[in-house]
């Protein structure tokens, strides 16, 4: 056995395995409350529940499928890890849900093992606290999207460039598997997340290294690593036809980063949204640690993480589709250094956590207080969950002494409050039940306007729904006597003029149930 180098001191296990299980904790908390206490919501979850329903029902893994038509718009890894889980289930909503909620508490595991590596496992033991902890991330990782697959493929591929950056054989392989799962997750965009650390590798590498080899086995992995994703988007190509194909390859790639189809952002549209993405942490004194930013860059090993994140954040502001939840995978990147400002920084005690709690709760209280007056301006909501996070702020103050336990506090705080107001029922622009539940699947369904998918997979329908224009409506209804028409809509410009059978809000929007022959 190799005796450890002269002058090394064990890290206390109380110091590493009391953030680790903390962190562990509350990625599972996150997962339990995300399933149990509100629905898919529209319109991304129900899209993609519906793609995975309809492979489900054809049989098909390789072309994807909305509504009966190709569908080009994502790869189809979590369509496959979907189907794979109602291979052992039955197509049952909570396995569909379960499988991309459980890359949080893997991507937590992951966050941990780069910080271990880089740093030592106390350093990652409280990176991967930071990241748990982190009220955006926990809240959108664990929904029915991609991006939390595409943040464990990105923590793992830093960690195989790591080890390649120290020699370490496997580091390549490694690096390849992960890029291969990114890209079959979300498409090419994984090379944004990975390849700023690795081109920039001469800033970050410790120790001579053969750059041509480096920049050799950098494109000679990622040439393998594409193999995967590229063969099903030409047998996915093939079997949709030629159109479709060039949709697939194109929509998928310069399109979305030159000229957005959809999501079209000004350059500097993350940059207000750092205070959330980076929530609660900000709330320590500690992360105002000026003094422990500079030796960042002097350490060598240090400049992966900054690269990573402070690289991808500007490319991906450079991309003109942009969307909070992109941005999820430089947060781990941002974890390790946050993790290090605020262990770095002398202790005291910390009332800025239970300040933000107590905030929430009355802002939460008075939205519920107010919305009978306003129901235009703020939705229908509980009392029950901002008095709840009032309470809450007691126990969150009496952590001020352990600055990691209040930090991931605050997230559990507001999570468990916010999906308690879900689970009420007190959201209705997000909640279809009542759509689905007035729904005759065994008469024809017309939907007017935009259709996302969102009924594909709530109502387990088994085939598609017709999308008549208005002009074609007519025609419709008296083709389908019997049929039910569906249409969201901006509130007064109702596609028909006869009062529907039911209303509500949708989104920024209203939706409305109408039968195809108006009662008489």
């Amino acid at each position: 056995m190799k005796a450890p180098p002269e002058g090394f001191v064990p890290a206390p296990a109380k110091s590493v395995a009391g953030p680790l299980a903390l962190a562990l904790a509350l990625s599972v908390f996150t997962v339990a409350l995300t399933l149990t206490l509100r629905g898919a919501y529209p319109v991304d979850e129900t899209r993609y529940l519906t793609v995975a329903w309809e492979m489900w029902n054809s049989g098909d893994a390789v072309l994807l499928h909305l509504n009966g038509e190709p569908y080009s718009h994502k790869p189809p890894l979590l369509f496959w890890l979907i189907n794979l889980a109602w291979h052992v289930t039955g197509p049952q909503e909570w396995s569909a849900r379960l499988m991309p909620a459980l890359f949080l508490p893997l991507s937590v595991l992951a966050t941990y093992r780069l910080g271990r590596d880089l740093a030592g496992p106390v350093l990652g033991a409280r990176a991967a606290l930071v990241l748990a902890g982190f009220t955006v991330y926990a809240a959108l990782a664990a929904s029915v999207m991609f991006d939390a697959m595409l943040t464990l493929a990105t923590i793992t591929a830093l960690i195989g460039l790591l080890r390649a950056g120290r020699h370490q054989p496997r580091g390549w392989a490694l690096f390849g598997v992960a890029l291969a799962l990114g890209l079959l997750a979300k498409g090419p965009v994984m090379l944004v997340h990975v390849l700023p650390a690795a081109l920039l590798a001469p800033l970050w590498v410790e120790g001579a290294m053969n750059w041509r080899r480096w920049y050799g086995l950098t494109l000679g992995t990622a040439l393998l690593a594409g193999i995967p994703v590229l063969a099903w988007a030409l047998a996915a190509g093939g079997a949709g036809g030629g159109e479709f194909a060039g949709t697939l390859l194109w929509h998928q790639t310069a399109g979305r980063m030159v000229e957005a189809f959809a999501h079209r952002r000004p350059f500097w549209f993350y940059l207000p949204l750092l205070p959330l993405l980076l929530f609660p942490w900000w709330c320590l004194q500690g992360f105002w640690n000026r003094a422990a930013l500079a030796p960042l860059w002097r350490e060598r090993a240090w400049r992966l993480p900054v690269i990573m994140a402070a690289g991808t954040f500007l490319i991906m502001s450079a991309i003109s589709s942009k969307q909070l939840h992109y941005l999820l995978p430089v947060l781990p990147a941002a974890a390790l250094i946050l993790a290090r400002l605020i262990g770095d920084a002398p202790r005291r005690s910390e009332t800025g956590p239970a300040l933000a709690v107590l905030i929430a709760g009355l802002a939460l209280l008075a939205g519920a207080l107010l919305a009978p007056r306003y129901p235009q301006l703020l939705p229908p909501l509980a009392v029950g969950p901002g008095l709840l996070l009032i309470a809450l702020a007691v126990p969150v103050w009496a952590l001020r002494q352990r600055c990691w336990s209040a930090g991931a506090a605050v997230t559990g705080a507001l999570l468990l409050a916010g999906f308690l107001e879900a689970g009420m029922g007190r959201v209705p622009a997000f909640d279809l039940a009542p759509l689905v539940a007035r729904l005759d699947t065994a008469r024809p369904i017309a939907v007017v306007g935009i259709y996302e998918g969102e009924i594909g997979y709530l109502a387990r329908l088994t085939r598609p729904v017709d999308l008549p224009t208005l002009a074609e409506l007519p025609a419709w209804r008296a083709a389908h006597p019997d049929g039910q028409i569906i249409a969201r809509f901006k509130p007064g410009l109702a596609p028909l003029a006869e009062p529907p059978l039911w209303e509500q809000p949708f989104v920024k929007e209203r939706l409305a149930l109408w039968p195809a022959s108006p009662a008489r």
